[in-house]
């Protein structure tokens, strides 16, 4: 089944049903379900709620409430959550969500090396790495019964145990034009950055360090 319905549900069926019910269905190799790892999903705002999702032994448990022992968090706003799910919006993130849309539980996965090595293990680069970043698209357009207005679209990654920080330490920015030109690849993240295009404000060191574990994964995929 794929992992995100035709159809908007409520965050806690989301979480709590459709995701354990998805996960079954995929066939894990040796690699993947020696895995135990905690991903707490924090959705704030009418519906919202806190949980961990527990990968551990091949099989997945969802617990309703955000533990601080988690590896890795999402933070954002049910608003977000939902227009990135069934409005497309913002544009960078919709063939993300289409590729997951149609291929389930498999469209998460990095594909494999070309020489049939095992898929890299992502977790080991980031353990080490400690702190919250946000993402933030500046001034996404959408319709309202007042005619059109715009807003920010966020998302917030908190790498590390402990609980969920207040304020993040890293902000990436960039405007909706400057997303849907990396989209379609006529501009590179690091022009965007060096022109003024792509703004990071906060602890650098960590967007760096981020980035060059995304580098090395991409290098060896």
């Amino acid at each position: 089944m794929s992992l995100i319905p035709d159809a908007p549900v409520s965050p806690k069926i989301f979480v709590e049903e459709v995701v354990p019910q998805a996960f079954a269905q995929v066939e894990l190799d040796e690699h993947e379900a020696g895995v135990d790892l905690k991903i707490g999903a924090v959705l704030l705002g009418d519906e919202g709620g806190e949980w961990t999702l527990h990968f551990s032994g091949g099989e997945l448990k969802v617990h309703p409430a955000r533990e601080d022992d988690a590896q890795i968090t999402i933070i954002q706003r049910v608003d977000d959550w939902r227009s990135s799910l069934w409005e497309g919006r913002p544009a960078l993130v919709a063939d993300g969500v289409e590729r997951i849309r149609s291929q389930g539980m498999e469209g998460l996965r990095p594909p494999p090396p070309p020489d049939g090595s095992p898929r890299p293990d992502p977790l080991k680069g980031i353990s080490d790495l400690r702190g919250r970043i946000e993402m933030v698209i500046q001034g996404d357009e959408i319709s309202s019964g007042e005619g059109d207005t715009r807003m920010d679209w966020a998302i917030g990654v908190q790498i590390g145990e402990g609980p969920v920080a207040e304020i993040p330490a890293a902000t990436i920015k960039l405007g909706v034009a400057e997303a849907e030109d990396i989209r379609q690849g006529r501009l590179h993240p690091l022009e965007a950055l060096i022109t003024g295009r792509l703004q990071l404000d906060g602890d650098l060191g960590l967007i760096l360090q981020l980035q060059a574990v995304a580098m090395t994964l991409s290098l060896t995929a």
